[in-house]
């Protein structure tokens, strides 16, 4: 069968095709579509929305240790958040195939940086596939769940904006793999440090192995020229592929970490000079350095932002000239709240206030700091909304300083990683004012339902999580939830809560007007 596919669709069905069981991920552009494209198969295939990336991967890792082939998604910044049980199941290993989606974010389309993941993959010691096109999407699952199984070892899939969102035709069956394994116990999955010490020998000897072989499906070689040869992987193939045809001899690397040593050996001696062409970091470049291969990298080719073919050609034609990137190019019209939405009305009133430091998290709130609010001060990361407030806020104690601080965070945030630094707050005596803008939707992301929403992933009717009662159990005593579309509400909260010297939670309460509109449907 042939369909056409974005590189997130096809992910999700070659999870379905090749026996994948249980999906759990938290929404962040460009990987949300691959949990909201695996609910399609929901006879088969039990998918979820966690409440954040590291709670995902803990439950995929139980459902490989219980026999069932798993998956979890999330954006590069994701991989942050879930690093520390995955630094521990790399030693450990796996049971049934698990899978870990890191979806990158070359040229920082929707993302607060575009960090390169490949170098998670050597951190964390979890061999990495990438893939060029929706069809090694979908192919590369069966391939990881392979390895996986082979090794057990959790196995990386590194996708970019440009593969999550992009359409190619993808050749595929209809029938699905059926899989099970009994459950697993183990002395391996109790890491003490006694177990511990003889686990990491093992994993070292896994990725020697890994990098000893010939699979024909960890890389591609064309040869077309003995002058010159190139070796890179994913995206960065098609913009090669598309600048130079057949005309220079192209390794594409399938397999990142390890690499396969004497594919690229053999490959580099067969050609006088030697590019390696990658977004964003000098990974492959330093992986290939390692095994005494003179190579040129990132001395020519960009180390920030997206590469496309014109980019590759200029840097070619003009080596003695270091390319330099146009902001130009990639300037974007100011973003802005939808029209009807109380962010609006929120931070206009915000705006008007002085002796203020707004501390911000990551959401559709994060365009507060632009024109014509101009409001927000910092924003860093999810959750951090909260606990930066709470560091300036004592700081400026400290000091005698008199301005106040406010932190802001939406409820999906808040659910997040929100909640452990509201926490810190309570436990340190701690006095900032926090501010929920509780819109009852992941909205962000496309309107993803979220623990205080009261349904699941598929809209089905769960506990919903009240806000005004989780407070009270974290022993927060000035509690307010205001109406945030009304500008006089707004004030008086605003005031209310300036006028109180120890910690505040405002709730903000007011819908999504897209999830407004949709319900209405």
């Amino acid at each position: 069968m042939r369909s056409l596919l974005t590189g997130n669709e096809a992910i999700a069905l070659g999870f379905y095709l090749n026996g994948g069981s249980f999906a759990s991920g938290y929404p962040g552009t460009p990987s949300t579509e691959i949990i909201e494209n695996l609910t399609k198969y929901q006879n088969k295939v039990y998918t979820e929305w966690a409440p954040n990336e590291k709670v995902a991967v803990e439950s995929a890792i139980g459902a490989s240790y219980s026999g069932i082939r798993s998956l979890a998604s999330m954006k590069h910044v994701g991989v942050n958040v879930a690093a520390d049980p995955l630094a521990t199941v790399a030693y450990t290993g796996v049971n049934a195939g698990m899978i870990i989606v890191t979806a990158d974010d070359p040229g920082i389309h929707s993302s607060q940086n575009e960090q390169d993941n490949r170098n998670y993959s050597r951190l964390l010691k979890i061999p990495m596939l990438e893939p060029s096109s929706s069809q090694e999407c979908l192919d590369f699952i069966q391939i990881a769940f392979e390895l996986s199984e082979k090794l057990k070892l959790p196995i990386f899939i590194r996708l970019t904006t440009r593969i999550c969102h992009s359409k190619t035709i993808v050749e595929h069956s209809i029938t699905r793999t059926s899989f099970q394994l009994q459950i697993e116990k183990s002395r391996r999955f109790d890491p003490i440090p006694s177990i511990s010490r003889v686990l990491h020998s093992n994993l070292e000897n896994k990725l020697l192995q890994i990098s000893n072989l010939n699979d024909s499906r960890f890389f591609k070689i064309e040869q077309n020229s003995n002058k010159i040869g190139i070796i890179t992987s994913g995206m960065s193939y098609n913009y090669v592929k598309e600048a130079f045809g057949d005309k220079f001899s192209v390794l594409k690397l399938n397999l990142l970490f390890p690499i396969t040593s004497k594919v690229i050996l053999d490959f580099s001696k067969a050609v006088e000079q030697l590019f390696i062409i990658e977004e964003l970091d000098s990974f492959l470049e330093e992986e290939i350095s390692k095994l005494g291969v003179h190579c040129i990298g990132k001395e020519l080719f960009p180390k920030t932002g997206e590469l496309s073919a014109n980019i590759i050609e200029t840097c070619l034609a003009n080596p003695s000239v270091p390319y330099v990137s146009s902001n130009d190019k990639h300037s974007r019209q100011a973003n802005s709240f939808c029209k009807g939405c109380f962010y609006n009305t929120f931070f206009d009133v915000l705006s008007t206030y002085n002796n203020i430091i707004i501390s911000s998290d990551i959401g559709c709130y994060s365009m507060s700091g632009e024109a014509p609010f101009n409001a927000k001060d910092i924003a860093i990361c999810m959750g951090a909304g909260f606990s930066i407030a709470h560091g300036i806020q004592k700081c400026n104690n400290l000091l005698s300083r008199r301005e106040r601080v406010i932190g802001i965070m939406g409820d999906s945030t808040f659910f997040h990683s929100g909640i452990t630094s509201l926490i810190s707050c309570v436990y340190n005596n701690s006095n900032p004012i926090l501010v929920i803008l509780d819109n009852q939707s992941t909205s962000m992301t496309g309107l993803q339902e979220n623990p205080g929403t009261g349904k699941n992933l598929n809209g089905e009717p769960s506990s919903k999580i009240e806000l005004q009662g989780l407070l009270k159990a974290l022993n927060v005593e000035n509690i307010l939830e205001f109406n945030p579309f009304s500008k006089q509400s707004t004030q008086e909260a605003l005031n209310w809560a300036l006028e109180i010297s120890s910690l505040v939670v405002l709730i903000a309460r007011g819908k999504c007007i897209l999830k407004s509109n949709k319900d209405k449907r």
